[in-house]
């Protein structure tokens, strides 16, 4: 009888023991929903005054021009820019190849809520398009878009706990949406 209680005695110890291990071992592989990477540093920036809105960010966030092609990456990329959801974009639906789903995956689904992007170089400067990424709602303070801030990080609303003082994209990946952006005719 008492080797039996001693058994299970250590059973029960070593029952607590491991699951104690195993709620740490949870603990540290959860990860953190902010999956992407996205910085927590926010470029310095001025804004001036703008030609076709009140504002504009005339100089690169970076203090050199952005990658057009990486742009178009960050663009379409689901988790970080992904323009393509809201906003239609004639140059990149013509990248989709009707016959490959993942090119229209990528490429070829483009939504209706934004305004579509063609002409956007007809209607603002470089400075214009890039506060409008930068912070949209700074760039059309009545229009109570919905498009989120890529860099700004003041007044948001039901960030997730873990993504918290972090910005969506760093200072070089807005650099290379506007220059992408800026092809756009």
């Amino acid at each position: 009888m008492k080797i039996t209680r001693l058994l299970l005695g250590a059973v029960a110890a070593m029952a607590l023991v491991m699951t104690a291990g195993a709620g740490d071992a949870i603990a540290k592989k959860k990860k953190s929903r902010c999956k992407d990477g996205q910085p927590t540093v926010i470029a310095s920036y001025k804004v001036s005054k703008g030609e076709n809105i009140d504002f504009q960010i005339s100089k690169s966030l970076t203090g050199k021009a952005g990658d057009a092609k990486k742009g178009l990456k960050w663009m379409v990329h689901r988790r970080l820019g992904n323009c393509i959801a809201c906003h239609k974009v004639s140059q990149v639906q013509a990248l989709a190849k009707p016959d490959d789903i993942k090119s229209l995956r990528s490429y070829g689904f483009h939504g209706k809520i934004g305004p579509p992007l063609d002409g956007l170089t007809e209607r603002y400067t470089e400075g214009e398009v890039r506060l409008i990424v930068v912070d949209a709602k700074k760039a059309f303070p009545d229009a109570n878009t919905i498009m989120p801030s890529f860099h700004h990080k003041k007044g948001l609303n039901r960030v997730i706990k873990d993504c918290k003082d972090h910005v969506m994209m760093s200072a070089e990946q807005i650099e290379d949406i506007v220059a992408y952006l800026m092809t756009i005719k």
